[in-house]
């Protein structure tokens, strides 16, 4: 995750970031990518967020990096459309992990577990779904709200 003050104040740490969040993933999935059409089979699975639907002051470099991976994702699904590779990007919400450890009021009905994100990753895969899914799958309502909030309004939040 990062901490969002110290990537606004350190060039490193933002592109530290940005490496963690997207730079490897997009390297590796790339890769993975070029064999996988080749074989004409397999599937690439993405773990972004739904911090990268909207860009919120409290976490804007790392949502910027997954809004990038999960435009990759997208432009990977439509490269490889009809070629046997399945594409899929998960876009998890509040999971709880180490990533997460230092984030006040942790649990309610908005948290999951990896078990659960793993379970959904599973079932789009095995469903041939994607390329985006939301896990759980309520936050593609969630995140429909946020995204939809006018500018005048949304700037007055504290997201």
């Amino acid at each position: 995750l990062g901490d969002q003050g110290a990537a606004e104040g350190s060039a490193a740490e933002a592109r530290a970031q940005f490496d963690s969040n997207v730079t490897s993933a997009a390297l590796w999935l790339l890769a993975a990518a070029r064999v996988m059409k080749a074989q004409g089979s397999g599937a690439l699975v993405a773990l972004s967020s739904v911090a990268g639907d909207r860009g919120r002051q409290s976490n804007f470099v790392y949502g910027a990096a997954k809004g990038g991976l999960s435009l990759l994702m997208q432009g990977l699904a439509h490269r490889l459309a009809g070629s046997g590779v399945g594409v899929v990007n998960i876009k998890a919400g509040f999971v709880d992990t180490p990533m997460t450890a230092g984030i006040a009021n942790k649990g309610g009905p908005l948290w999951a577990t990896p078990h659960q994100i793993a379970t959904v990753m599973k079932k789009a895969v095995d469903g041939g779904r994607g390329p985006h899914v939301y896990a759980p799958w309520f936050w593609r309502f969630v995140m429909l709200i946020i995204r939809v909030v006018p500018p005048f309004i949304f700037h007055k939040t504290k997201l």
